[in-house]
């Protein structure tokens, strides 16, 4: 007689990010983590569900913190920021198997025990707490003392929080110096998905240079508005953001600030443009490899993930300090180098497709899962 062979139980899957209230880069990431796991809640700190009823993440279950009951959270988040430690702490993961954070400053920071798997995919460490600490610091005037003893706090709590995770992936060899420097730890680097698939060139090119981005401090918006201020060159940005006011009163008359687009508008406007323009030291820097997808040539601040991205000389240019000045000799340098080849661009771009992405990961949970039960293969739920 042939004996029973026991079916494995199938691993229970959960999803942590740090708060879905915008869409942005990290945002896009979970799309495709959720996607991979379409049976696995997403555990959030707070949810716009109207900002994601045409995303993958609103197919599925989402979880909030008790911060979302709190006065105005999506809107004002900052101000609850204090509380946002306690509150990832706070959620109930004891029913699942593996866990999975999507982190760029809370979520890696969810409790779990010795007999669940962790793996948290890293952003960046938390960003003005570590690397833009002093920037944070100086914008923020007469409340310096008190924003110092708060990322002073943050900083023990991020650490403590990072070793709980059992393993770490990184979205760039970046960020994997940013997390040894403040973790104290190693990560792997996976690069995140891009769907290089959407972009063409399109046959003829229009006279303007592009900038997408969310219109906050550390993107810089505001060094590229003033630089093509000067210089006079037809600039399209978009993006909105608390830094909008700020940027529309720098921008004059060759500058079009667009605010929000729905993604075809701004495939359109890629496929068109004369260039790319990004002045953000970026961890990874998403939409510049979309513009590479779409043929377009990258002037880019020459630090950070950036680096990874593109290739000089070939797929674009990087200007050396974050100033207005060392970015107008770049446009300069760009306008007398010639011709970019538009195939070259988008070949590069390959590398960081939404399937490369979806695999690694898939393959990388599934050898640490298999690893820490010693005998049962993960199989992921798609």
């Amino acid at each position: 007689m042939t004996p029973k062979i026991k079916k494995q139980r199938q691993p229970k899957v959960a999803i942590v990010h740090d708060r879905l209230n915008v869409r942005g880069g990290g945002e896009r990431v979970l799309e495709e983590i959720a996607a991979l796991f379409p049976r696995a809640p997403i555990y959030t700190l707070i949810y716009e569900p109207s900002l994601f009823a045409d995303s993958e993440i609103g197919k599925h279950a989402v979880r909030t913190s008790f911060i979302q009951r709190l006065p105005k959270a999506a809107s004002h988040h900052r101000y609850y920021i204090p509380l946002m430690p306690l509150a990832v702490e706070g959620f109930d993961l004891s029913r699942f198997d593996i866990i999975i954070s999507s982190s760029a400053a809370f979520a890696h920071g969810v409790r779990t025990t010795p007999r669940q798997l962790h793996i948290s995919y890293i952003h960046s460490p938390m960003r003005y707490a570590w690397h833009q600490y002093q920037q944070h610091v100086a914008r923020s005037g007469v409340g310096s003392p008190f924003i110092r003893l708060l990322l002073a706090y943050l900083r023990r709590w991020d650490r403590g929080a990072s070793q709980s995770a059992d393993w770490l992936l990184a979205n760039s060899a970046w960020t994997t110096q940013l997390i040894r420097k403040a973790f104290h730890r190693q990560a792997e680097v996976l690069y995140p998905p891009v769907h290089t698939e959407w972009f063409k060139p399109a046959a003829q090119r229009d006279d303007y240079y592009l900038a997408v981005s969310r219109l906050v401090p550390y993107k810089r918006v505001d060094l590229i508005v003033g630089a093509f201020s000067k210089l006079g060159r037809p600039l399209v940005v978009v993006g909105e953001g608390p830094e909008g006011k700020k940027i529309r009163s720098l921008a004059k008359g060759n500058i079009r600030i667009l605010g929000y687009q729905p993604r075809q508008a701004i495939i359109d406007l890629m496929q068109k443009a004369k260039a790319f323009v990004h002045a953000a030291e970026e961890d990874f820097g998403i939409a510049a490899v979309e513009a590479q997808a779409a043929g377009l040539p990258v002037l880019a601040y020459g630090h950070g993930g950036l680096t990874e991205t593109v290739v000089e000389g070939r797929t674009g240019l990087f200007f050396r300090e974050q100033t207005e000045e060392s970015l107008m000799g770049a446009v300069i340098e760009f306008e007398a180098h010639g011709h970019f080849n538009a195939r070259a661009s988008q070949k590069n771009a390959e590398r960081f497709s939404v399937d490369k992405f979806k695999s690694g990961l898939a393959a990388f949970v599934d050898q640490k899962w298999h690893s820490f039960l010693g005998s049962t293969q993960f199989q992921s739920e798609i």
